[in-house]
């Protein structure tokens, strides 16, 4: 195979730059309001290169769509829902989907703008596979309504455009307004994962007709719901450490929550499994885990019941900066083996990390 001669990587960068000045203002202005001498000066190039390299607006708008749809595909291709708790599918769906919109955003402004113009270019250049994973999507729910698992009251046909229309609303945002919107403080990934959290929640209790955590939380026994709270060994004993004190003496004043502290993993073993909440307290000084939370982890992947379907709460405690990548393992682990972890950002104090996940696991 030849190599690439400087003439052509002149050119590939001459198109490049085209390309991504003509994707901005189409994002940006919409197709209607853009013009090929406002590509060429944004480029940086006269305007009968942009016409040699493309010929027509139109088909440079093509071309910009056909590049973001390359990305938008390696994104949903392998993603697989079959054979996957409802509950699950619908938290996967929402943080993968968002995740899309937050990190190819142009794709969405571009539809939007020429949506509202009633233009239809879009449509004509779209993906084939961004249509049919709508209607792949819409199957689901309709099988899930004749299953009894979606409420009834749900028109199938829109429930995926009122997904959609709650990330719409945050995906173009900065830090700053997702602070403001959140009330948080962090990085705009961890405010993104905050919205997505509140996504997820509202659309796991507004659309399944099954949530064990509604259901057992209104029980009208009255009593106070059990909670697991696994203490990393590692970290030492609670009532010695300020920070993992902290963390019993909040969930006692969970509505007279029972919580039942284990500290090995014959423990965990030996309890009767009905709890209603899950809490692993973690110590990591460099990054590394304990043999204990290690042995916890393969116990979970080979025990698929342990956790599944059920909130997770984890606090690393924080010793160094690897504690953090430490919290982002273990969270993405649990969701892998079917639970749900709540996320905790890099602001959150103790208090604050455990009224969200009161709030999560509907405490």
């Amino acid at each position: 195979m030849s190599q690439m001669t400087k003439s052509d990587e002149q050119k590939t960068n001459v198109q490049e730059r085209i390309l991504n000045c003509a994707e901005e203002l189409f994002a940006n202005s919409s197709y209607s309001a853009t013009r090929i001498s406002d590509i060429a000066a944004k480029a940086g190039v006269n305007q009968a290169l942009v016409h040699y390299y493309f010929d027509t607006k139109e088909k440079l708008y093509q071309a910009v769509l056909m590049r973001l749809f390359s990305q938008w595909e390696s994104y949903v291709e392998g993603q697989s829902w079959e054979n996957v708790h409802p509950e699950l599918v619908l938290k996967q769906y929402i943080k993968t989907h968002f995740d899309i919109k937050c990190k190819i955003p142009n794709l969405y402004k571009i539809f939007h703008k020429e949506s509202l113009e009633g233009g239809k270019l879009f449509d004509r250049y779209a993906s084939s596979k961004w249509f049919q994973d709508f209607f792949d999507k819409n199957e689901m729910f309709k099988e899930w309504k004749r299953a009894g698992i979606l409420n009834p009251h749900v028109n199938v046909q829109v429930v995926l455009f009122c997904l959609w229309g709650m990330m719409n609303q945050f995906y173009y945002r900065d830090t700053d307004s997702l602070a403001m919107i959140t009330g948080y403080t962090g990085t705009k990934e961890e405010l993104q994962e905050v919205i997505a959290d509140q996504m997820i929640g509202i659309a796991q209790h507004g659309l399944l007709m099954h949530n064990p955590v509604k259901e057992e939380n209104d029980a009208s026994d009255g009593k106070g719901r059990n909670i697991c709270v696994f203490f990393d060994p590692a970290a030492g004993e609670a009532e010695q450490d300020g920070e993992l004190s902290a963390i019993l003496e909040a969930m006692q004043g969970w509505n007279g929550c029972t919580v039942n502290v284990i500290r090995s993993l014959e423990g965990w073993r030996d309890r009767d499994g009905s709890e209603d909440f899950l809490f692993v307290a973690v110590s990591s000084k460099y990054g590394e885990l304990s043999e204990d939370i290690v042995q916890l982890l393969r116990y979970w992947e080979t025990n698929s019941g342990a956790i599944a379907d059920r909130f997770v709460g984890i606090w690393t405690k924080r010793e160094g900066a690897a504690s953090d990548a430490v919290q982002r393992v273990l969270e993405e682990q649990i969701n892998r083996y079917g639970g749900f972890a709540v996320s905790r950002i890099s602001e959150h104090t103790v208090h604050g990390y455990l009224n969200r996940c009161a709030k999560m696991a509907g405490i």
